[in-house]
Order: C-alpha cells, then sequence, then structure tokens
C-alpha cells in the first residue's frame, strides 16, 4: 500500500499592517495590492519575564480582495490573513540571486480596533470586514459566522 502525505499550504495569521498598502492595477485591469503585517508574540523566557518578538510577513491580495484593502487598510490596521506560501526568486539589477517567501491572501478578516467597529460601508451595501479572493470570479464580501452560529 502506497500512502502520501497530501500537499499542505495553508497559512492563518494575524498582524498589524506596518506601512499603507501599495495598490496598483496591472495593464489587464487586475487589482493588486502588496503589504506587509508585523505579527507580536509574547512568551515568557527562561527567567520567567515577559518577552515580545515581531515577525515581519510580506502578503500579496488580487482582484476585488486587493480593491478592498486599499480601501479599508491603512498602517496599523489590524487583519487577520487566510492564504498560502508562494516562494519567489529573481536576479536583481546587479546580478544577484533575490529569494522572497510571501503569504498570497485568499480570505482577508479586517478586525476591530479597540472601540471600533468592524463593519464597512460600500455603495449603501453593509459588508462585514472580511472578503475573500476567489480564481474563478471577483467575490463580494459576506459576513462572517459569529461565535453564536458556530454549532459546538
Amino acid at each position: 500500500m502506497d500512502l502520501r502525505m497530501p500537499s499542505i499550504n495553508k497559512v492563518i495569521i494575524s498582524g498589524n499592517l506596518v506601512r499603507d498598502p501599495d495598490t496598483k492595477i496591472l495593464e489587464n485591469g487586475t487589482h493588486l495590492a502588496k503589504m506587509s503585517i508585523a505579527n507580536n508574540q509574547r512568551y515568557r523566557d527562561k527567567n520567567g519575564e515577559w518577552q515580545e518578538k515581531t515577525c515581519y510577513v510580506n502578503v500579496i491580495a488580487w482582484r476585488k480582495t486587493a480593491e478592498l484593502v486599499s480601501e479599508f487598510c491603512s498602517k496599523g490596521s489590524p487583519v487577520l490573513i487566510e492564504g498560502e506560501l508562494v516562494f519567489n526568486s529573481w536576479e536583481d539589477r546587479d546580478g544577484n540571486k533575490r529569494n522572497q517567501l510571501e503569504v498570497n491572501a485568499r480570505r482577508i478578516q479586517f478586525l476591530e480596533k479597540r472601540g471600533q467597529n468592524s463593519s464597512y460601508r460600500n455603495d449603501s451595501t453593509e459588508h462585514s470586514g472580511s472578503v475573500q479572493d476567489s480564481n474563478k470570479h471577483d467575490s463580494a464580501p459576506g459576513p462572517m459566522a459569529q461565535d453564536d452560529d458556530i454549532p459546538f
């Protein structure tokens, strides 16, 4: 019997935008947003003191997700991102080989800042703070399940 490990490439990470998203519209009309988030982790060191370390993660978003990120997110915005890791390799102008690992965002949840509401209005239609990318078509954000809606 040949058992194979399934190929899984799934990332779920939360953090705050390090700077405003860099957005552009490509020649074919596709929206693209590049951003970086800071994910802070707290832990106790060997002396029992609280320490914090920050992991910076590059993220790309496409289509409707990129449009809404550029509209609703700015430096410091808290987000939850679901996607997959993408590895890029290229040569820079000086001929040096460069590599980059980034998250290709399939879904971005706009999280609340303390004291703020995470609902967004766009063209008189209320959206939750979530957007999901689709390869087949641009998808509009839909409501997220609330804790009370989850059966367990």
